[in-house]
């Protein structure tokens, strides 16, 4: 699939900012590679908004407008999220930091484990998880889904959501552990799985498997 307009149009400013792509991760934070994720191989419509925020301040300083920025995250200047308190579950407001944190997704094998109990903190409600009452949110941790998922990242689970091919998941063994990966297939014996780094298919048994939820957003940790 080729990348998203988004990207396509990032890219651009930031060569009309003349700023180099390291330049640019540097200032973030980040890897290289991390940062070359979002010219070279992004898919989604939109970029994170906290990423445009943070590249508008950057870019702006370089005579790029911050608006052609904030709209690649589809902010619009002067534009508010159109949201209806029906919409939303007893106790919930807009911008609430809500949605709990369940755990700290390992990407290798060593994995995580799901909190017992309540959750230890709350992050931001993203807009697509506004009234979803069982949405939950897991940082990233480890290296084995890179470039798809870094560590320090937070993924926004939505266990509504249907388990498709290809999807990414996070998975809850029995006996509480889990860890981030791409669903490939499930049988009654086995659920098949893919890691990006070292890329390889994982073959777990079904009956050690207690859910699979399916991941529907990131964003950048704010802890």
């Amino acid at each position: 699939m080729e990348v998203s307009e988004a990207a396509r149009r990032l890219k651009t400013l930031r060569e009309q900012a003349r700023l180099p792509m390291r330049v640019v991760a540097e200032t973030l934070g980040w890897t290289l590679t991390r940062y070359q994720h979002y010219e070279d191989r992004y898919r989604r419509t939109f970029l994170p908004v906290e990423l445009a925020r943070r590249l508008a301040d950057l870019f702006g300083a370089h005579g790029i407008d911050p608006r052609e920025i904030l709209l690649l995250a589809g902010i619009e200047a002067g534009a508010a999220p159109r949201m209806s308190l029906k919409t939303l579950p007893f106790g919930v407001a807009p911008g609430l930091r809500d949605l709990p944190v369940m755990g700290t997704a390992k990407g290798g094998s060593g994995g995580f484990y799901f909190n017992d109990g309540e959750p230890k903190e709350h992050v931001d409600r993203p807009a697509s998880l506004v009234g979803v009452a069982n949405a939950f949110a897991l940082y990233v941790d480890g290296d084995s889904m890179e470039p798809r998922y870094f560590a320090g990242e937070t993924v926004y689970v939505n266990p509504n959501r249907p388990i498709t091919r290809n999807c990414f998941v996070a998975v809850e063994m029995q006996d509480g552990q889990g860890f981030i990966k791409r669903f490939i297939r499930r049988s009654d014996e086995h659920v098949v799985l893919h890691q990006f780094n070292p890329p390889k298919d994982i073959r777990l048994s079904a009956r050690e498997v207690k859910q699979l939820y399916r991941i529907t957003g990131t964003g950048e940790s704010t802890s």
